[in-house]
């Protein structure tokens, strides 16, 4: 009965109609009428609370009915987004999907959900660690399957090794990154956006890989469609980026019509002629992709330096400068197959750019939205890929005459785009274990304007 006197207080402070839950109450507890009628004199009880003592002043707060498209919508989660995106991935390839994981802080619950979709071509499994996760699902990679893993900042550490020889070997591999506060253990429980620089830099020797970020618990699911897309087209590790925050958040989700989602069909070689397992596509750069046991395609791969022109070992220092640009090549190509970057809210030019990356774009754009409405000349930009960045990202943040960078991190998103486009962006950093706010989006702009 106590949280039914906050509901009651809570339908008084928004404004909303008790008479849906009291009707449930009375259906639910039909043969016990006593339980029904504590609860629903319970949730009377805190409505009559806030209307004699008016706690929020002279009037409550109400909340007007969203404007959004008309359809068929689910409550979804970050999780929820993540492990569906991921198996429509691996369906719009036509791949089968192996999932390799090792609990995890907060990204145990995408095994667990994954575990109960079997039916759409899934296999779960639980490693001894997380260099035995990462490693089963390369080797489902090598076999022909999609190769999942996911884990938090701690495990993608010690995941590394086995996403550099992803890397070399070249095989389609998605690593979910599910981030949370630290350096160690740190806390597990709470958010942060820290492992950027692990995602784009943090690997032995030159290793570019692909790393794209969700922004809420709905776009987690496009951004994982989106996630294997790239790793299969590419024959490369993709890093997918959420946080805590958003991984157990929820929204609105409409659910999409499948036949308009992409659709790119994976291609494997079964041609024997001329074959090696460095052959690759002259457009894309992406080796091609043979399952073991093809007849007249046999082969190895492993993390030692292969031959351009053969795939056997080679320790020649020409084919090794060869081989190291060829892969950056490959992954710098991938600019030229993501969509221009657009501006989320607001105009092309001007004062001021807030640009974030993440589950920030919920008080980034609620703030930006609320200044604009005051006369302020100020938009939002929000990235989805984060390596390579859009083509045409530096030319679109120096069309502004000041740049800030919303981080829950002590600046590496800004630490990119000064390396890259040389734009005098300014850090606006929180690293407590808690999403912002928008009042401090707004206190952070208000600044930049003066």
């Amino acid at each position: 009965c106590k949280n039914m006197w906050a509901l009651g207080l809570v339908y008084w402070l928004y404004d909303r109609d008790r008479k849906p839950t009291n009707d449930w109450l009375t259906g639910r507890y039909g043969k016990r009428p006593e339980i029904a009628n504590s609860n629903i004199a319970a949730v009377n009880a805190g409505h009559a609370y806030g209307e004699t003592t008016e706690l929020s002043g002279e009037q409550s707060y109400t909340v007007l009915p969203a404007k959004i498209k008309p359809g068929l919508y689910r409550t979804v989660t970050g999780i929820e987004g993540l492990a569906y995106g991921l198996v429509q991935g691996a369906q719009s390839a036509e791949l089968s999907m192996t999932f390799a994981g090792y609990p995890i802080t907060p990204a145990s619950a995408l095994l667990h959900t994954l575990a109960r979709l079997k039916a759409f071509d899934v296999t779960t499994f639980q490693a001894e660690d997380e260099i035995a996760a990462c490693c089963v699902a390369l080797g489902a990679s090598y076999a022909g399957n999609l190769g999942v893993t996911a884990s938090s900042g701690p495990g993608v550490a010690l995941k590394t090794e086995a996403i550099g020889l992803a890397l070399a070997v070249e095989l389609p591999l998605v690593i979910v990154n599910v981030q949370r506060a630290g350096p160690s253990t740190g806390l597990p429980t709470k958010t942060e956006q820290s492992d950027l620089y692990q995602s784009v830099y943090g690997r032995n020797a030159d290793s570019p890989l692909v790393v794209v970020a969700a922004n809420s618990p709905s776009d987690c699911f496009y951004t994982a469609i989106e996630a294997v897309r790239l790793a299969t087209k590419y024959m490369t590790p993709v890093i997918l980026l959420a946080d805590g925050y958003m991984a157990n958040a929820s929204e609105p989700w409409a659910i999409p019509d499948v036949d308009t989602l992409p659709h790119f069909p994976v291609t494997f070689r079964t041609d024997p002629e001329g074959f090696h397992p460095f052959l690759r596509d002259a457009k894309t750069l992406a080796r091609v992709w043979a399952k073991p046991g093809t007849e007249g395609l046999e082969h190895r791969i492993g993390g030692i330096e292969k031959n351009y022109d053969s795939g056997d070992i080679n320790y020649e220092a020409d084919n090794h400068q060869k081989m190291t640009d060829t892969r950056k090549a490959k992954i710098d190509g991938i600019a030229n197959d993501i969509p221009d970057q657009t501006v989320a809210v607001g105009t092309e030019g001007g004062e001021l750019a807030v640009i974030g990356w993440g589950s920030t774009y919920g008080p980034i754009s609620r703030a930006v939205t609320r200044l604009r409405a005051d006369g302020m000349d100020v938009s939002h930009i929000h990235l989805r890929h984060i390596w390579p960045l859009p083509k045409n990202l530096g030319a679109l943040l120096k069309s502004y005459k000041k740049v800030l960078v919303p981080e829950m991190n002590t600046g590496q998103l800004i630490t990119v785009l000064r390396d890259k486009f040389l734009v005098p962006a300014v850090g606006l950093n929180k690293v407590s274990g808690q999403p912002f706010k928008i009042a401090e989006i707004e206190d952070g702009i208000r600044e930049q304007l003066g």
